[in-house]
């Protein structure tokens, strides 16, 4: 498991059925997944701390693969990853399933690279590349579970981790999974998406919505906004 950029690397995973908070949605909250509150604070430090980490490990590198990235893409991404480590979680408490070693294991891999870090910065890396790791080890458990239940004994580990995202849909349709429109995240749509309460107008600010980030809507941003600036 390397540290390295964030996007494209991590992927979106997304769930079937969850709906998007309303325009009342209470602004000090990034998302309610089930019992579990992930607070915009935690999710902004979380972000921010984490491109510091990025800008100090790509210092020096060769500009070839490193691009300015407007903080909403990674905030999008992070909120994405951290939701649905928020739902393996119950779904795993549910059934009974803990990381496994190998989980463990891939983290450990991870320390050397943060080396160099801040420990709030080494943390923010470590909640990133941990919810992703963690979401995989777990939904793949309870997808084999589920498969040997149904006589499929002889299930490959994507099979298994495919079942597993089955089964988290089918527990986000069950269970209150509200996000705040701020970070364009809908479950069901792969990228961004508009969920702002405000509209783009002008094709700049539009350029917040594309798939990568676009290069003239990065460069309209002041600089706090964003990351390898």
């Amino acid at each position: 498991m390397r540290f390295v950029r964030a996007l494209p690397v991590l992927p979106v995973v997304l769930l079937a059925g969850c709906g998007v908070a309303s325009t009342q949605f209470n602004p000090g909250v990034a998302a309610q997944v089930g019992d579990q509150t992930i607070t915009v604070k935690h999710l902004d430090q979380v972000t921010t701390d984490y491109c510091t980490a990025l800008e100090t490990v790509t210092k020096g590198q060769s500009q070839q693969g490193v691009q300015a990235t407007p903080m909403r893409y990674f905030s999008h991404e992070f909120a994405d990853a951290l939701v649905t480590k928020a739902a393996a979680q119950q779904l795993a408490d549910e059934y009974g399933v803990e990381p496994t070693p190998a989980y463990k294991s891939s983290l450990a891999q991870l320390e050397p690279q943060l080396e160099d870090l801040k420990e709030s910065e080494r943390e923010a890396v470590r909640e990133v590349v941990g919810a992703q790791a963690y979401s995989d080890d777990v939904l793949t458990q309870i997808g084999e579970i589920s498969l040997k239940d149904q006589g499929n004994d002889a299930s490959t580990a994507d099979d298994q981790l495919a079942e597993g995202h089955k089964l988290l849909d089918e527990w986000a349709d069950d269970h209150d999974v509200d996000i705040n429109p701020k970070y364009g995240l809908e479950f069901g749509t792969e990228g961004q998406v508009d969920t702002d309460v405000s509209y783009a107008l002008e094709t700049t600010a539009k350029g917040g919505l594309s798939a990568q980030p676009d290069e003239k809507y990065t460069a309209s941003l002041p600089s706090h906004l964003v990351c390898l600036d």
